[in-house]
């Protein structure tokens, strides 16, 4: 229930994938590495796990932990921060799709949702135009999907190099696939993920 099982084979095979491999338990890269400025972190789910669910797992060092964020962290969004800068020189434009998955029993045991939609679409003010959320969202709305923005998770990652400042040529969108519409319906959604792909490179 906290790992993107399978996501990856969601993925058109001609996008530019950068794939962490690790399971987020061990390092979240899409965390804040401040626990200070991370609001999961008050759940044990910062970008170390410290509590699953619904139990502790782990109490990590000080020392264990900067190891982790300068061996795994930091050099996962080194990549990011490359990938991105070449593709604007290269391109003059670039668009991240961020793409996860989630569970209906992981929401409820972590947040008391049972309203979770099949795609939640995360946004941020900066870096996700409503030219963007619009086309996204209502791709999915006219495929039959419940669409939510920003919920039951929210936000997009935005590359550190970037994050504090306005890149006009870049922009980021999350997609959050519900589990139970790959895991259980043979994946039915990869065709419509190629479309809404395929779409989006001509944007």
């Amino acid at each position: 229930m906290l790992a993107d099982l399978d996501v990856d084979k969601l993925i058109p095979s001609k996008c530019n994938k950068l794939i962490f491999k690790y399971s987020r338990i061990f390092c979240d890269v899409e965390k804040f590495k401040d626990d200070s400025k991370e609001i999961m972190s008050k759940k044990g789910m910062g970008v170390i796990y410290t509590k699953d669910l619904d139990r502790d797992i782990f109490n990590p060092s000080k020392k264990y932990k900067s190891n982790i964020i300068k061996s795994y962290y930091d050099k996962y969004h080194d990549k990011l921060n490359k990938v991105v800068s070449t593709t604007l020189k290269k391109y003059n434009k670039c668009l991240i799709i961020d793409l996860h998955s989630f569970s209906d029993i992981a929401m409820e045991k972590l947040f008391g949702y049972k309203d979770t939609p099949d795609i939640c679409i995360g946004v941020d003010p900066k870096y996700t135009s409503k030219e963007l959320a619009d086309m996204v969202t209502n791709f999915f709305i006219d495929k039959g999907y419940s669409v939510k923005i920003n919920y039951p998770y929210s936000g997009t990652i935005i590359p550190n190099k970037y994050f504090y400042k306005e890149e006009k040529r870049l922009e980021s969108i999350m997609i959050e696939i519900n589990k139970r519409l790959y895991l259980e319906n043979n994946y039915e959604i990869k065709k419509d993920i190629d479309i809404l792909y395929k779409k989006l490179l001509k944007k």
